[in-house]
């Protein structure tokens, strides 16, 4: 499982150095998943610094609310734009049911 971003720099590579090195292709199938960006739409990255901590979420809003928000705006094709406003949201919601 990988996102499209980095196809080319592990997947490929780990295709041809398999065949370089052991003659067999190292896997047959590939899981490409949606980036996960900020509220501003821009890719999460621990260089950057606009990660969120799951375990910071779970804390604040629960297990539930943060896998609703993860569920509820997971859609083929379609990137997630993740920020706290969204895992309060869920919270709120997830209560009242």
């Amino acid at each position: 499982m990988t996102g499209f971003d980095i196809i080319f720099f592990w997947v490929a590579r780990m295709m041809m150095l398999g065949l370089y090195f052991t003659g067999d292709v190292p896997f047959k199938e590939v899981y490409m998943h949606t980036l996960v960006r900020d509220s501003k739409g821009q890719k999460m990255s621990k260089s950057k610094g606009n990660v969120i901590d799951p375990l910071y979420l779970i804390d604040q809003y629960g297990a539930d609310a943060v896998r609703y928000t993860l569920a509820s705006m997971a859609a083929p094709g379609r990137d997630i734009k993740l920020g706290e406003d969204h895992v309060s949201g869920s919270r709120n919601f997830t209560t009242k049911i």
